[in-house]
């Protein structure tokens, strides 16, 4: 919102976001990254402190705001969030939420009631896919939605090429290590014959199932052809593995939205997906990358084995670069802010409606 003039931005932040028992990486943030930003922010809020939660909810009452836009996307942080969002909607904000996922991965009735609680306090909401749309009505949910598409990033730095390929095809699976997210299905394709010539690189801390994950790539027939960066990668070190790689792997078992393919287009890199809807609305078979049966690690050995190649990554990637436009992220916060002032109808309809 850097260049609207006539809007101005100020946020509140986490100085601390997850418990240590509920967050087992080692960083919550990037160390490489710029503390300076074009707007104020406070870092007050904690996760686990109520007190804070109110007070930061009056601060930002006085301070007068016409409108508040409050993340969702863990169902941990719904009473922290819930609770803020009712406080300001009582002292006559607008809330409007920018909902991620509209309830957890690992879904249970207690999850699903905190993600819930705080959806309910929304006036409105904005969401990257239909998938999330259509969660957030068979949710119950009957506020406006507005689905923007999530813009490529723009402000990730550039690679210095420190990494070198290897083999016929270098793959890249990125970000949080998670059972959903499917990495051992990665893992078993490879061990298919073939495909000895495919190497891959796993970069994220391995929140789950660290024991399985690491027998599979230590395993003889994947021969060394897996390198596992569990830890924290900076958007630096994030920039390198993403240049190095021909294509980045997503063998998810369920998504809404995905950061990683945002990241992956900004360095013009094609995306191997499951066909799940988060993914298949985004991804054009053959065009900006590859689709494959979900959890079908068979399907996916031979889309590696017999249509994937550097060459074909590389011609998909110049797909994508004459895609690419640099205003996604001003006509984003366009879409938000009329959508918020009642200026744009919602731009969501379930199927079959009028």
């Amino acid at each position: 919102m850097g260049d609207r003039k006539d809007i101005q931005f100020e946020a509140e932040s986490f100085a601390k976001l997850y418990p240590t028992w509920l967050y087992p990486g080692e960083s919550e943030r990037d160390p490489t990254s710029s503390s300076e930003a074009p707007f104020t922010a406070q870092h007050s809020l904690n996760s686990l402190d109520p007190v804070g939660w109110r007070k930061a909810a009056a601060r930002i009452s006085r301070r007068g705001p016409g409108v508040a836009v409050i993340p969702a996307w863990t169902f941990f942080l719904g009473p922290a969030l819930g609770t803020i969002a009712r406080y300001l909607k009582r002292h006559g904000l607008k809330v409007m939420m920018i909902v991620h996922n509209a309830a957890d991965h690992e879904r249970s009735l207690w999850k699903s009631r905190l993600s819930n609680w705080q959806l309910a306090a929304a006036d409105g909401f904005v969401v990257h896919t239909d998938e999330v749309a259509h969660d957030l009505r068979k949710a119950g949910h009957t506020q406006p939605i507005c689905v923007i598409p999530h813009p490529i990033f723009t402000d990730f730095p550039e690679a210095q090429h420190t990494l070198p390929r290897r083999g016929r095809l270098e793959l890249l699976c990125f970000g949080l290590v998670r059972h959903y997210k499917g990495v051992d299905i990665a893992l078993r394709a490879l061990a298919h014959p073939g495909l000895e010539g495919v190497h891959l690189t796993v970069a994220g801390e391995i929140w789950e199932g660290e024991k399985d994950i690491r027998a599979l790539a230590q395993s003889r027939a994947l021969d060394g052809r897996v390198e596992l960066v569990s830890r924290y990668v900076s958007d630096v070190e994030a920039a390198e593995y993403f240049v190095r790689c021909d294509a980045v792997l997503a063998p998810y078992r369920s998504v809404s939205g995905s950061g990683v393919l945002a990241v992956a287009q900004h360095y013009r890199r094609p995306v191997i997906a499951a066909d799940l809807p988060g993914f298949s609305g985004l991804i054009e078979h053959g065009k900006n990358g590859w689709l494959f049966p979900t959890e079908d690690e068979a399907a996916l050995a031979r889309l590696l084995r017999d249509r994937v190649s550097r060459q074909s990554a590389q011609a998909l990637g110049r797909n994508i670069a004459g895609e690419l436009s640099d205003g996604g992220w001003r006509e984003y916060a366009d879409a938000l802010i009329a959508f918020a002032n009642g200026e744009v109808n919602e731009r969501f309809r379930p199927p079959g409606s009028s």
